[in-house]
């Protein structure tokens, strides 16, 4: 894969242009992260659209797993995160029903969070272009899986012209509904 850019310049519709600097997470961006979750999901109005990701599956996938970040200088505008194929609960072919081998072949697009100040900018689009380019050339992955609450529309929209198409409907994360769509890579 070659290098991520050091630099992206992102624009809004309304012609806004700002440069952010994309890089890989490390863990010690864990309290960056966690902060950055906190204020997404306190700005949410709908508090069952976004299911919060634990602290320690956030060092565990910064140990494992494949996270990147949007910096604004110092602040931390965005952040995903890519389970890599591995079984276990994170791995969405876990509710699919997949074999140990089919989920080594799976990666589950887990989570991407925007701060409030940085919407509009095209982030979480970039991050799921980014994610599949890691898959495919880094992961060696052959399909990718991702969980959207179907009253997510800016999401669920997101990820339609990513590729991703609904295959089931699961009730997971303590009783939530959420979509699960695939996209072979």
């Amino acid at each position: 894969m070659q290098e991520m850019p050091t630099g992206v310049v992102m624009r809004k519709k309304s012609g806004d242009e700002k440069e952010f600097v994309l890089r890989r997470c490390c863990i010690e961006d864990l309290d960056a992260i966690v902060d950055l979750q906190e204020a997404v999901y306190d700005a949410l109005e709908e508090k069952t659209l976004f299911v919060k990701t634990k602290r320690d599956e956030f060092a565990e996938s910064l140990e494992l797993d494949q996270c990147f970040c949007f910096m604004d200088e110092d602040r931390m505008a965005a952040f995903t995160l890519m389970v890599a194929g591995r079984p276990g609960y994170r791995n969405y072919g876990e509710y699919l029903g997949y074999t140990p081998e089919e989920m080594a072949k799976t990666v589950s697009m887990d989570t991407t969070f925007v701060h409030p100040d940085y919407r509009g900018y095209g982030l979480q689009k970039y991050f799921f272009d980014l994610r599949e380019r890691v898959a495919k050339e880094v992961l060696g992955a052959e399909q990718a899986l991702t969980t959207i609450s179907s009253e997510n529309v800016y999401s669920l929209n997101n990820a339609r012209r990513s590729g991703f198409e609904e295959i089931k409907r699961v009730t997971i994360y303590g009783g939530l509904e959420r979509c699960i769509l695939r996209k072979m890579l």
